[in-house]
């Protein structure tokens, strides 16, 4: 199957990001290209979901299957084939941006981004969606064709690894797991200790490995969780801030006051005068 589209130039020339030419091949061993530096002015991104193949990347032949991928910047020289033996199923589109995005500030400095992805995160069916609308193109489908390309960037930031990456997808997996369960019971009284404690790791490694996953530390993002249930315990009930501040799990209502005014710009009484209902 080889099924590609070429969509029209958008009406409206602001969109993050938009696809230009997109497809999905599968059974195709005569996907192979070999484009010269400068050549192809868009990026290039390529997902594998099944299959066997190849990039050439600075004299290095790296194999691409199953779970793998690779992204380069405008104007890269690029080399890449399905195998003959069992060729790729592969999603792929070329795209423009207007703004920066920090998966293409990083591809731009390497001149290429060659990863492992999470199957189960949501990106084929992204894909899919992508070319059905391509399939039965309307212009007004523009908002949506730009909308999903920044879902599947966005997705695969959040759920790649670079082929010699420090932190392998599964450790990536529990440590989102572990605060997807603090965001759920940000409530409870946590500690680096009782939070390393759910993905198994050390003080130490926990720590390390929240700041390369979240971009942030794990008591910075429980600090942003209870403030989060905080504000929306002050625009949706009766409580009073002293509760509040107990429920969404600061034991005291002064220190709750002070960190909210700090992070909001305004003490919790008038956030609630200004948002409540």
């Amino acid at each position: 199957m080889r099924n590609q589209w070429v969509l029209p130039a958008p009406s409206y020339n602001k969109y993050v990001c938009y696809p230009e030419f997109l497809g999905h091949y599968t059974n195709f061993p005569q996907h192979t290209e070999r484009r010269t530096e400068g050549f192809l002015n868009s990026y290039n991104l390529h997902l594998i979901f099944n299959g066997e193949g190849y990039v050439f990347h600075e004299g290095e032949r790296i194999q691409m299957g199953k779970g793998r991928g690779f992204l380069y910047p405008r104007g890269a020289y690029q080399q890449y084939g399905s195998a003959q033996s069992e060729p790729w199923d592969v999603r792929w589109v070329h795209f423009r941006t207007e703004i920066s995005l920090p998966l293409l500030e990083e591809v731009d400095k390497s001149r290429g981004y060659f990863f492992t992805f999470d199957l189960g995160a949501g990106i084929e069916s992204l894909f899919d969606e992508l070319c059905r609308l391509s399939a039965d193109y309307e212009t007004r489908s523009e908002p949506r064709f730009s909308s999903l390309l920044y879902e599947i960037l966005a997705t695969l930031l959040q759920n790649s690894e670079p082929l010699h990456g420090s932190v392998p997808l599964e450790i990536r997996h529990s440590i989102r797991s572990a605060a997807d369960i603090i965001h759920g019971e940000c409530e409870k009284p946590w500690t680096l200790e009782t939070m390393a404690r759910l993905s198994g790791y050390s003080n130490y490694h926990y720590l390390r490995l929240f700041r390369v996953v979240m971009g942030k530390t794990p008591n910075r993002y429980l600090t942003e969780c209870r403030l989060a249930r905080a504000k929306l315990l002050l625009v949706s009930s009766e409580q009073s801030v002293a509760q509040i501040a107990l429920m969404a799990g600061f034991n005291q209502s002064s220190y709750f006051i002070k960190v909210f005014k700090e992070v909001e710009g305004m003490p919790p009484n008038q956030y609630r005068r200004a948002f409540g209902s």
